[in-house]
């Protein structure tokens, strides 16, 4: 507050209003009473000086608190393991960038510490390998953008990280992505000399980073999502000419070729792959350093942007998560807002979607295995005050299953595996109107782990991986509606 100036409670001097009194009513004492779903605009005013709220109405579903974290931290990476539990790791904690790690257990809802990571971190990359390790990479330790180069791999059977092979370049703000061969597609990012057109790519198998072909603009704070077609799009970020731009990197030719440009440039934004097979951008910042509540999606199929819904709330530093059911669960960001909100791919419209416990940005958000959303850790704004934090929560989707679905068939039926080898599996899901979709939103599962395993994590989904000879069931779930493959190890 600045100096010379008081602050007085005028709850019952001021003149309450609100722009739609079909969805809920205030009386001059400030008691909002609601009466039926919808959004309002409520306003105080008092002389020649006004303010005013928006008020949502609805039967949300609801968030709840879980476990502390062990530390409060943001800019962490967060990784659903095959065996259900979620590993968090790294970012800045009230101390710093820091080393530490810990994993979420969803059947007993708290965490519990494990080793360190080999060095401090915070804005690293995470991706679950088709061996169950979770490869970091990346990210700063100091202050300004100047990125690092190593990585290390975290071994869930012993719950310690081990250094590997280095980037040839140092980075933060880049992306790293899963490609179909197993290998992984790190892109971009803020180098010392800038923003950078390199890109790399890392194989588990020899534990090195062999360079790949450059992508045709240097960018950083981009995102990167595998196509169902095993290409990777790129799209958007902070750029040396500031334009909308998008590329495709073909993993069979080790290129990037330019795409459609999105309709706006934007950065700190989200990706999220739909079960359409379509990628929607949401939020982010634009070109005049604003927030934007924007919203695009990418057709692969035409190689073009299009605009589509409009979030309520302008955001960025957000996090989206896609559901079961195969909607898109949007919350936090900007200022910290507690408002989340749900985007339907069939209506290609947002809606208001619940209060979070705590409004938070530049937090995880990770999909369990029983559906539900768990939120941790990053900025909180309480009390008109910004700070680090260790909080948790949940959020316990309405619906598991996408509208019209009717039949889930996994392919290949019968596959057959070498231990030590990985098959893909697919989810196609045959809806009411008899359309076929391959489903990104299924929850895999394995009915002898010790076989093989599977995964669920967003880098890495439906991935089954041969640990010892024998046979098991793999199953896509979404909801009450299942199919299901028998795998072969061999």
């Amino acid at each position: 507050m600045p100096l010379g100036t008081t602050s007085q409670d005028l709850t019952h001097q001021v003149t309450w209003t609100s722009s739609a009194p079909t969805v809920a009513t205030i009386d001059s004492s400030g008691l909002v009473t609601t009466h039926t779903s919808g959004q309002t605009t409520i306003t105080a005013s008092y002389q020649s000086a006004s303010a005013m709220t928006t008020l949502f109405v609805g039967n949300f579903p609801q968030f709840v608190s879980t476990g502390v974290m062990t530390i409060a931290r943001q800019g962490a990476t967060a990784t659903l393991l095959n065996s259900g539990k979620v590993l968090v790791a790294g970012g800045e904690t009230p101390g710093g960038e820091t080393a530490s790690a810990e994993v979420y257990d969803p059947s007993s809802g708290t965490f519990s510490s494990v080793g360190n990571m080999t060095i401090s971190r915070a804005g690293a990359r995470a991706t679950l390998l088709n061996n169950g390790k979770v490869l970091i990479l990346g990210g700063t330790n100091s202050i300004g953008l100047v990125g690092l180069t190593s990585a290390e791999l975290y071994d869930p059977s012993t719950g310690t990280f081990s250094a590997t092979g280095s980037m040839a370049v140092g980075r933060n703000g880049h992306t790293a992505t899963l490609l179909s061969n197993g290998k992984v597609l790190v892109a971009g990012g803020a180098a010392p000399a800038g923003e950078t057109a390199s890109a790399e790519v890392y194989d588990p198998s020899t534990g090195t980073f062999s360079v790949t072909g450059s992508m045709t603009v240097g960018r950083y704070v981009h995102t990167a999502t595998l196509l169902k077609n095993g290409t990777v799009l790129i799209a958007g970020g902070v750029n040396p000419a500031g334009a909308a731009s998008a590329e495709i990197y073909d993993p069979s030719t080790g290129t990037f070729s330019a795409t459609g440009n999105p309709t706006i440039f934007r950065y700190q934004h989200t990706a999220t792959l739909l079960n359409t097979g379509g990628v929607l951008l949401i939020g982010g910042i634009t070109e005049h350093s604003q927030d934007t509540s924007s919203a695009e999606l990418y057709d692969p199929a035409s190689g073009t942007f299009s605009a589509t819904g409009s979030m309520l709330i302008s955001r960025a530093e957000h996090t989206a998560a896609l559901l079961n059911d195969g909607e898109v669960l949007v919350a936090g960001g900007s200022l910290g807002y507690n408002v989340a909100e749900l985007y339907d791919p069939t209506s290609g419209q947002f809606t208001v979607n619940g209060s979070l416990v705590n409004p938070r940005l530049q937090h995880t958000a990770t999909r369990l295995i029983n559906g539900t959303i768990l939120l941790a850790g990053g900025f909180v704004f309480l009390s008109s005050q910004e700070s680090l934090t260790a909080s948790a929560e949940l959020y316990q989707p309405s619906s598991l299953i996408p509208a019209g679905l009717v039949s889930i068939a996994v392919t290949p039926a019968n596959p057959s595996i070498a231990v030590g080898t990985s098959q893909s599996m697919i989810a196609n899901g045959t809806l009411s109107d008899g359309s076929v979709q391959r489903l990104a939103s299924v929850t895999w599962s394995s009915s002898n782990a010790a076989i093989a395993s599977i995964s669920n994590d967003a880098s890495n989904s439906g991935v089954a991986f041969g640990i010892t000879a024998g046979t098991t069931t793999i199953t896509a779930t979404a909801g009450s509606v299942s199919g299901s493959a028998t795998l072969s190890a061999q």
